[in-house]
């Protein structure tokens, strides 16, 4: 006979622990099933909270990357992503990326002062924010992060290439995943972005496969040229710098994924190293080089006139370590 020990009670979770001849054993009840297991097969039990982020599924497929136009996307190639992957509706809010940062300051993951949030994992302390400038809508005093009124729903700004990928890995360890960078080289998955198991930035080919999605079209939305009614882009909007809209403010493109922002609003930092020519050799799964001095940007922003940086096919780059009142990112996850 099991005699009760200890009992858990979650929503719809209930652990029990009971001993029988001495031996400790766990069984856990999900509704009508249960699961018993001996409490010393088990490593370990985590408790975790699951991160509310909205995402798409973006399935696999082949794609001519490039479009024999666009700046650094003039080489066209067949790329071939055999792994699913999700990847954020949105561009990262400024109250998202507020709640994650706070709750990686109380870990001791990241250091601050007024002007600076800096990196503190894996012996890193390269800065993530540059909460000091007068275009961050993220502040900080006190221990605590605010977000300025009215902007919880723009995208995120100021946050360099780092501070885009610690955001990832801060998600991960929130719902009890394996962080995706080693801060110490800034690898991702060990160069293996495709099959990391915690969230991390899309793969230069990802972002374009989606953008594209799945006709091979000049701009997110289709062929059209751009106008204010589609993005957010140089001359649409008027006030103060950054002139950035709530993420979600137009509509979505391509609608086919209900993906929105992908032209305009905030570039968006991707994954890859950066290099403008990617030649014309079919490959799968491409990571891009092994290592650089700057990190790939897509989509445009609000920021700088003309259509051409809108193009799906139009790739830039930053350093890593600039921070820019026109720079964003979205989350990827493989499935």
């Amino acid at each position: 006979m099991l005699r009760p020990i200890l009992r858990i009670v979650l929503p719809a979770l209930m652990l029990v622990a009971s001993v029988s001849e001495g031996e400790w054993n766990l069984r856990i009840h999900k509704g009508a099933a249960v699961e018993e297991h001996a409490v010393a097969e088990i490593d370990s039990i985590t408790f975790y909270e699951t991160v509310a982020l909205p995402m798409v599924l973006v399935p696999a497929g082949v794609f001519i990357m490039g479009d024999g136009v666009a700046y650094c996307g003039v080489d066209e190639r067949e790329v071939t992503l055999t792994h699913p992957f999700y990847l954020g509706q949105y561009e990262v809010t400024n109250q998202e990326y507020r709640d994650a940062l706070q709750w990686a300051y109380d870990q001791g993951y990241v250091t601050a002062h007024s002007s600076s949030v800096n990196d503190n994992l894996d012996g890193s302390t390269v800065q993530l924010v540059n909460v000091g400038s007068s275009y961050s809508r993220i502040h900080f005093s006190g221990g605590t992060f605010t977000v300025t009124s009215g902007k919880e729903d723009h995208p995120v700004v100021m946050v360099s290439w780092y501070g885009a990928a610690a955001y990832c890995d801060w998600l991960s360890m929130q719902a009890g995943l394996s962080r995706a960078y080693n801060h110490a080289t800034w690898s991702c998955n060990g160069g293996s972005p495709y099959t990391a198991d915690g969230y991390r930035l899309p793969t230069d080919a990802e972002w374009e496969f989606a953008a594209q999605y799945d006709d091979e079209r000049i701009y997110p939305w289709g062929n059209e040229p751009p106008d204010c009614s589609r993005v957010n882009y140089w001359g649409c909007l008027s006030g103060e710098y950054p002139r950035t809209s709530e993420v979600g403010d137009y509509p979505a493109a391509p609608a086919s994924l209900g993906l929105y922002d992908m032209a305009g609003n905030v570039w968006e930092w991707c994954n890859d190293y950066w290099t403008c020519n990617l030649g014309t050799v079919p490959v799968a799964n491409p990571t891009g080089p092994g290592s650089g001095s700057s990190r790939v940007l897509r989509g445009g922003s609000w920021f700088g006139s003309g259509f051409v940086y809108l193009r799906c096919a139009y790739r830039y780059d930053g350093s890593p370590w600039h921070a820019s009142d026109n720079y964003g990112f979205r989350v990827a996850y493989s499935q």
